[in-house]
């Protein structure tokens, strides 16, 4: 049983790691992963950034002050030559040039990004074009690199601006570095980054996780006051240059829209519209500070974590309790999820956390089902092996209690009333009769017998030879265990007549019953050894019951009671008084009682 029991569980683990396996790499689990993701940053309290960048704002102030958008390119020309003079270090602008305007102001801007370390913007684009395939004309769909006009190319570095948001529209990484046609082209903050460190920069992903400092402004506690995660100033006013000098100097500056309504937003762990020159800034500083999120292990090598941390786990459920699995399922989870937090808070490296958790989910409750399964599968098969040799009521209490004294070696004092029933004549019969006859006749007779005595909640002891032991108030208590065992014992007597009449044996052959019933005190329990022990009654009280059997014979009467047994019928039977007898190995006379029939 337990190599099945250890083989059946077995199979369950294997089961929970193939589709844990399926679930991660399919990527299933990542909608509710990033929800847990986000949450970290939830968690975390907003992070102060090193004021190195700048962010100057097309707002709707400036939108009322310059008209919509697009504005002419000598405003842009007149702000960014401003901001050299104050002396930003780098200036970048989240605008895209396609396309040329008026010679005047296109020279202009030309003229002021080339003043400085000027970035511009180009965007990956996807379109549908018809080219000629198998004889016929098909839409492809072909990604193009849209860049400045060449006037702007000339003066400025460019770098792409594309964002990738998740399924669910949350930007949560950033591509650092793309092919394109044969050429590796860089983003628009590595190219930022790049030229303020002013050096060669080695072992850089090509793409990392966005380590969000907050939202655009949050409250601070400590200081009570309105913070804004980056400093930002309108466009307005560094176009009529009312911005002291020393609020621009050495820093880098970015130009791009924050207003309401532009489409250069997008969702993030901390707000649902979060404007794109924010989300560079904050790339920006990431790459500054080396700060940005990154992943600690390869699918590969996260996969193999979780089929080790499967197996570990189900010796662990294997071995535990149900009430215990759930506390430990719920410790494992919370731990865990701390875990994740810890690392992604102090070290910002990214662990997932729910293929572990539904890891740790699908074997606790897996266990749980297993062992509530396993034991009804036990029980059914104590109940369908003993159902025919021990008393419903041992089997339920065994059932309901399997650690209990049932089940285990050793016993109590208790009182009960035993009764020994032997068939006479069998003898006669089996020197008759052919062997298999024999047997057919004793089973279907202990048969008949039996289910009088299971009929008054006796518990069967043992079979020896043509007798049966039987007794009452163990393991169930029976308060009138006296009067149910020789109401009993007078059924039997007269249902094993009815039998006897209805096997219609030859006339020759006499079937009867004698019985003896005591009361008294014995140790009732399990007794043998811990590979096998059967649960019997043993004691004086034992013996004279077999006694009062053997001297039915003597007193030519089926059943005798002892005075206990008598005493504690109340004159509910009638009885009659053998006198005094001196039973074989004992000193003490008792008196004996038949029973009226």
């Amino acid at each position: 049983m337990n190599i099945k029991k250890h083989f059946d569980w077995g199979l369950i683990v294997l089961f929970c790691i193939l589709f844990l396996t399926i679930f991660y790499l399919s990527g299933a689990y990542l909608p509710l992963e990033n929800i847990f993701y986000d949450l970290r940053f939830k968690i975390r309290s907003p992070k102060k950034t090193l004021e190195k960048i700048v962010i100057i704002k097309i707002d709707e102030e400036s939108l009322n002050a310059f008209g919509r958008w697009p504005w002419d390119r000598k405003i842009l020309a007149k702000v960014v030559e401003n901001l050299y003079n104050a002396g930003a270090k780098i200036v970048a602008l989240d605008i895209l040039f396609p396309e040329k305007s008026n010679e005047t102001s296109d020279k202009e801007l030309a003229n002021a990004l080339a003043k400085g370390n000027s970035i511009v913007a180009s965007h990956f684009e996807t379109t549908y074009e018809n080219i000629l395939l198998n004889g016929s004309i098909q839409q492809v769909c072909v990604e193009k690199l849209i860049l400045p006009i060449p006037q702007i190319q000339n003066v400025a570095k460019v770098g792409f601006t594309n964002v990738e948001p998740d399924k669910d529209g949350v930007v949560r990484k950033i591509t650092l570095q793309r092919e394109c046609e044969g050429q590796l082209i860089y983003s628009f903050d590595y190219i930022i980054y790049k030229n303020y460190v002013d050096r060669d920069i080695k072992n850089l992903p090509e793409q990392i996780y966005i380590n969000y400092y907050g939202p655009q402004e949050y409250f601070d506690k400590k200081s009570g006051s309105i913070i804004s995660t980056f400093i930002r100033y309108s466009i307005v006013n560094i176009y009529n240059n009312i911005i002291p000098p020393s609020w621009i100097k050495d820093k880098i500056v970015l130009i791009g829209s924050t207003a309401t309504g532009t489409y250069d937003h997008y969702p993030t762990p901390y707000a649902s519209s979060y404007p794109g020159i924010e989300i560079h800034a904050t790339i920006i500083e990431n790459l500054l500070t080396n700060t940005y999120c990154k992943k600690k292990f390869t699918k590969l090598q996260f996969l193999a974590i979780i089929i080790l941390m499967m197996c570990f786990l189900g010796f662990v459920f294997y071995i535990t309790g149900a009430v215990l699995s759930v506390i430990l399922i719920l410790l494992l989870v919370f731990c865990y999820y701390f875990l994740t937090y810890f690392l992604f808070a102090k070290f910002y490296t990214i662990v997932e956390f729910i293929p572990i958790a539904l890891g740790v989910v699908l074997l606790g409750f897996g266990s749980i089902l297993y062992k509530l399964l396993f034991a009804q599968k036990e029980k059914k098969i104590i109940k369908k092996a003993f159902s025919k040799y021990i008393n419903p009521y041992i089997m339920e209490e065994l059932l309901k209690n399997p650690k209990g004294t049932l089940s285990t070696l050793g016993g109590q004092k208790k009182e009960i009333t035993v009764a020994f029933a032997d068939i006479r004549g069998f003898t006669t019969i089996a020197e008759h009769l052919p062997a298999e006859e024999v047997v057919k006749f004793l089973n279907e007779c202990f048969s008949v017998l039996s289910n009088i005595i299971f009929k008054y909640n006796g518990t069967i002891d043992k079979y020896i030879g043509d007798c049966i032991m039987f007794f009452w108030n163990a393991p169930v208590e029976q308060p009138d265990h006296p009067y149910i065992a020789v109401n009993c014992v007078i059924e039997m007597f007269y249902a094993l007549d009815r039998f006897v009449e209805s096997y219609r044996l030859l006339s020759n052959f006499e079937v009867k019953m004698g019985a003896g019933i005591n009361t008294g005190e014995v140790v009732v329990g399990n007794i043998g050894s811990a590979n096998y022990m059967t649960y019997t009654v043993v004691g004086d009280t034992v013996n004279v019951a077999s006694r009062l059997q053997d001297l039915t014979k003597e007193f030519s009467t089926p059943i005798i009671i002892s005075e206990y047994t008598n005493a504690r019928l109340n004159n509910r039977i009638p009885t009659v008084s053998l006198g005094k007898v001196k039973l074989r190995g004992r000193e003490q006379e008792i008196e004996i009682f038949k029973i009226k029939l």
